[in-house]
């Protein structure tokens, strides 16, 4: 490689959990238009965790209320397994309590639904400090 000429940066790559297929498609399309790699996709929390350890993504999106294992309970057995997990949650629920919960227990954020393509480009940026 020349020397002053960086190798290209890597896209940061991300888990879209979300028990509806279109959100995680809605999600999939702003992903990539702002230059990230969709890494993989799960349905539901149980997935989300088995997903997350065998595809290792930089950044989890992910749901909050899903059937069987809810996002959050699925937070915590990922930060389990992995305390340096970067997961954003996305969710429809504007409980003060419940947001602070999120975080207490290890979120790196949280984007509420209706969102808009800025707003969660935006808050993948600020949560891998860039």
């Amino acid at each position: 490689m020349e020397k002053g000429k960086e190798k290209e940066k890597e896209k940061v790559r991300v888990l879209l959990v979300d028990d509806s297929t279109y959100i995680r498609t809605v999600l999939g399309s702003i992903i990539t238009e702002a230059g990230f790699e969709v890494a993989g996709e799960a349905a539901d929390g149980e997935e989300a965790i088995r997903k997350y350890m065998s595809l290792k993504p930089d950044l989890v999106l992910m749901d909050v209320i899903m059937e069987p294992m809810n996002g959050m309970e699925a937070m915590k057995a990922i930060l389990d397994k992995d305390p340096e997990a970067k997961i954003l949650m996305v969710t429809v629920l504007e409980d003060k309590d419940i947001l602070a919960d999120l975080m207490r227990i290890g979120a790196k954020g949280y984007i509420t639904k209706p969102f808009s393509k800025d707003k969660i480009a935006e808050k993948i940026k600020e949560v891998l400090g860039e």
